[in-house]
């Protein structure tokens, strides 16, 4: 009796093992449809069209930047982009690459890298940056993706950059 239920408990955990690693997998439809929304982000970006972008966002998305508070909410996403905006912050380049996508029901975990160059008034010359990101994404009803959060960090460490612009 004792054998059987280890066996039949053994049996369960290889069963549910197997079937959440299944389900979690790297799935190749929503990397390619991550990387065409990526696009569009970096395009809007780039033109400094903030608000097309905060359309790919839930109404209740959280965006965790490097070096800033935390924003809840699209109007607190919103505030902070245009905060962003008045210092005359303009992107010269930027790129998202997927990595890595990882499906769980109607949330998609995407782990990425970024590089960027970015100028302000001020600057001699562009500051070129890159580093990583993981952006979950929300399945909605019509069958689009939507940001419902979202965080990244620099590889490069700000102390080193100033350093570097000293010298």
């Amino acid at each position: 009796m004792k054998n059987k239920n280890v066996i039949s408990i053994s049996m369960l955990f290889a069963v549910l093992f197997s079937a959440g690693t299944a389900y979690s997998q790297s799935n190749p439809e929503y990397k390619t449809k991550i990387g065409a929304l990526n696009k569009e982000m970096a395009k809007n970006m780039l033109e400094g069209n903030f608000e097309k972008s905060l359309s790919m966002y839930t109404e209740d998305a959280i965006s965790m930047p490097s070096y800033e508070p935390m924003h809840e909410g699209i109007a607190a996403i919103r505030k902070a982009n245009e905060d962003m905006l008045k210092t005359g912050v303009k992107f010269n380049s930027f790129e998202l690459v997927t990595l890595k996508v990882f499906v769980y029901g109607n949330m998609i975990t995407e782990v990425g890298s970024y590089k960027m160059s970015m100028s302000m008034p001020g600057m001699d010359k562009p500051m070129d940056n890159h580093g990583k990101y993981l952006t979950v994404w929300e399945k909605q009803k019509d069958g689009s993706l939507k940001v419902k959060i979202e965080t990244w960090n620099s590889d490069v460490n700000p102390m080193n950059m100033m350093k570097t612009a000293d010298q």
